[in-house]
């Protein structure tokens, strides 16, 4: 994967470029999924979930809810 900055988008090897609020809204989306799937998997209490949730929103995550 190459990035490039001067344009605020990412270029995959491809030639897949997408920006990088969309890049930022991905990798939040996924780690939310991360932590629901850990706790339905019993890894993560329901404090934890709640806790790192709520930190993600914190932080800049989406507030999508659960």
């Amino acid at each position: 994967m190459k990035e490039e900055t001067f344009d605020q988008t990412i270029t995959f090897h491809e030639g897949i470029t997408i920006p990088i609020e969309m890049k930022d809204s991905i990798n939040n989306l996924l780690k939310r999924g991360v932590y629901k799937e850990l706790h339905r998997r019993k890894m993560l209490s329901d404090g934890q979930l709640d806790m790192l949730l709520s930190s993600h929103d914190m932080i800049g995550g989406s507030a999508d809810g659960e």
